[in-house]
């Protein structure tokens, strides 16, 4: 997994996978399948080509008779409902919106190691580097993400359409809280990184599907090494699994908050293999009660998330009616990481997606608890 996160790498990788499925005899004969089917009982949702060449997925609208008939005449094929998938709630701790904020209230920054004395590893502010932000979309009008926010798309699913925003909006709320904490000021780890938004579950609801859209879409943005999805379905996902090895094999990082249940309950992407999980820690550097945590085992493989953890208790950030409020939950702590890698891809630029998350996961504080709730620990921006 020595992928390279350039835009210059990105094509020929993109081009390697689509070569893969091309070449992979299952995916073809599912694509046929679906092509000699009835077209009154099924419907090819993924006919997009610019869309539908990184997760090998294809996806239909059928009769639950002909997904039936597919798992008999093709049982190599995984054949699997789209369920639904939604933003990981959280918790408005404030009551009251504040317009300006104090240092106290950033204290997320300061933990982190933004704000200290001793001299940092990483003294950039993400300058040339763009996040995606797969949420419910982002508020380019709020002060805070002024000049941030590259673009906005909403993701039509039933054409297999991406469709871009004239101006970027936000149907929730939700992502403009989380892009306020990769690139906001003053609330951004990384105040000159930028931000694409992606709509991918407006109003804060959507299905499998409009993930598989929006890894397909992130896999063809060249300028587009980070993913911060702060969204999830509860338990394991084996489709998930596969998108997400693809998505790596272009050289995107998906960064993904593991869930607000406490222990012993996660949620996919969170718990994914490959991506960076990430829990929540309060003002105390102690894990939030609400952060998720579990043991995973997986193809013979035992593994633990989250891999790491980031403030996401009482964290201010931007919020659609202006100015800030202060949320709980491990959708806050996510873009902190996010915010983080940014900082370490704007000072090795020719860094594998392997390393960058490797490098995450090998700066940060151990805070003394189990291993399965913080997982390495709090991330640092010192060395």
């Amino acid at each position: 997994m020595s992928r390279k996160m350039t835009p210059e790498c990105r094509t020929q990788q993109v081009e390697e996978v689509s070569r893969l499925w091309q070449e992979d005899p299952v995916y073809q004969e599912i694509k046929g399948w679906v092509a000699e089917a009835p077209g009154d009982r099924v419907r090819l949702v993924s006919k997009n080509p610019n869309y539908s060449q990184i997760t090998g997925t294809v996806v239909v609208e059928m009769l639950a008779g002909e997904a039936q008939r597919l798992e008999r005449e093709l049982p190599n094929a995984a054949v699997l409902p789209n369920q639904p998938i939604e933003i990981i709630q959280p918790r408005k701790v404030t009551t009251s919106l504040k317009q300006d904020l104090t240092a106290d209230d950033l204290w997320h920054l300061e933990a982190i190691g933004l704000h200290s004395k001793g001299q940092r590893k990483l003294t950039g502010a993400g300058k040339g580097i763009t996040i995606g932000v797969l949420d419910t979309g982002v508020a380019s009008t709020h002060r805070a993400l002024r000049d941030r926010v590259v673009a906005g798309y909403n993701f039509n699913v039933e054409e297999w359409e991406v469709e871009p925003q004239n101006v970027s909006l936000d149907t929730d709320g939700h992502g403009t809280h989380v892009a306020g904490l990769i690139c906001g000021s003053p609330t951004g780890v990384a105040p000159e990184a930028k931000v694409k938004s992606a709509a991918m579950l407006p109003n804060s609801h959507g299905s499998d599907a409009n993930f598989i859209l929006a890894i397909e879409w992130a896999a063809m943005q060249p300028d587009l090494p980070i993913v911060n999805i702060s969204a999830g379905i509860r338990g394991y996902r084996p489709l998930m699994e596969k998108a997400i090895e693809k998505l790596l094999l272009v050289g995107v990082l998906p960064i993904c908050a593991v869930g607000n249940e406490g222990r012993d309950k996660t949620r996919s992407p969170g718990n994914i293999r490959g991506v960076v999980s990430v829990g929540a820690t309060n003002r105390r550097n102690r894990v939030a009660g609400f952060s998720s945590s579990g043991t995973l085992s997986v193809d013979n493989h035992q593994y633990n998330v989250p891999h790491l953890v980031a403030p996401g208790a009482a964290v201010y950030s931007s919020v659609i009616q202006g100015g800030y409020e202060s949320w709980d939950g491990t959708s806050m702590a996510t873009p902190i990481v996010a915010g983080v890698a940014a900082l370490i891809l704007e000072k090795y630029p020719d860094i594998s997606v392997m390393d960058l998350r490797e490098e995450l996961m090998s700066n940060c504080q151990d805070l003394q608890q189990s291993s399965i709730r913080q997982g390495e620990g709090l991330v640092q921006v010192n060395s």
